[in-house]
């Protein structure tokens, strides 16, 4: 495992890839905890995706939707 005081070994990447597996599991945690209906969290997502369509950042856009395709099921 990297050391992580040596930020100078991480790329973008890496931290835009941690970022959205974190959330991914937060999502599943939240919606398992029944603390927010998976509903609603879908609504985020569509929400975030949608966000990012009317930017510069297409990829990024496609990339909420990749990761949390699960949630636009409901």
């Amino acid at each position: 495992m990297a050391d992580f005081k040596d930020m100078a070994g991480f790329k973008a990447e890496d931290g835009a890839l941690a970022s959205l597996v974190l959330l991914e599991e937060l999502f599943s945690m939240l919606a398992q905890s029944g603390i927010v209906p998976q509903s609603k969290l879908g609504d985020v997502v569509r929400s975030a995706a949608a966000r990012l369509d009317t930017s510069d950042h297409f990829g990024a856009g496609a990339a909420i939707q990749h990761y949390f395709e699960a949630w636009l099921r409901d």
